[in-house]
């Protein structure tokens, strides 16, 4: 308990470091996703809607649609992300404290029944993704890129170890674009 407090205080007196969320960005489009990393296993999970993967190891967070005894958006969790740790036995890990709180948690905004479902996630609270259903009434995450809609396939993070906090210097956000069907990257570089 001691611990958890002194976290929390922690991490509540921690400043953002100055544009952190500063980014540079293009977008290509291409006929096909292209995997950044084809070498790291790509998750497959009921209910998956996206995954991140980092460029240290083959460790991916899925992010999962959670469906209720109706088969409608949980209410009051409709997204949930874990970690599958495939460098060491592909194992489901729940995201600690830290990483649900600075990078991968996810924040909803209020969800209503039949309604889509709006969330961010930590470390890109500027992004809004929406929780919706395909053609296939499969779930999908949707964001806009440029001025398209995007169903996301997943997040590439180069990252940077060292110090308190790992640094990303750039990323990829992958996806298909909903009215055309071609795939559509965007490269965010940090200023």
């Amino acid at each position: 308990m001691k611990y958890s407090l002194l976290m929390i205080a922690f991490l509540a007196a921690m400043p953002l470091p100055a544009g952190a969320r500063d980014f540079s960005s293009t977008v290509s489009e291409s006929n096909e996703i292209v995997h950044l990393r084809p070498e790291f296993k790509v998750p497959d999970e009921p209910g998956q809607l996206f995954y991140v993967q980092r460029s240290p190891n083959a460790n991916s967070v899925v992010y999962a649609a959670r469906l209720d005894a109706k088969g409608n958006f949980d209410s009051r969790n409709p997204v949930d992300a874990f970690w599958r740790k495939f460098n060491i036995d592909g194992s489901k890990k729940n995201l600690n404290f830290i990483e649900r709180m600075m990078a991968y948690g996810v924040r909803v905004t209020a969800a209503r029944q039949g309604q889509p479902v709006t969330f961010t996630i930590a470390a890109l609270p500027e992004r809004r993704l929406t929780l919706g259903w395909d053609a296939q009434h499969h779930p999908q995450a949707t964001m806009t890129i440029g001025s398209r809609t995007v169903k996301l396939a997943y997040v590439y993070l180069q990252v940077e170890e060292g110090g308190l906090m790992p640094d990303v210097p750039s990323l990829d956000i992958v996806g298909t674009d909903t009215a055309s069907g071609k795939a559509i990257r965007e490269h965010l570089v940090q200023k």
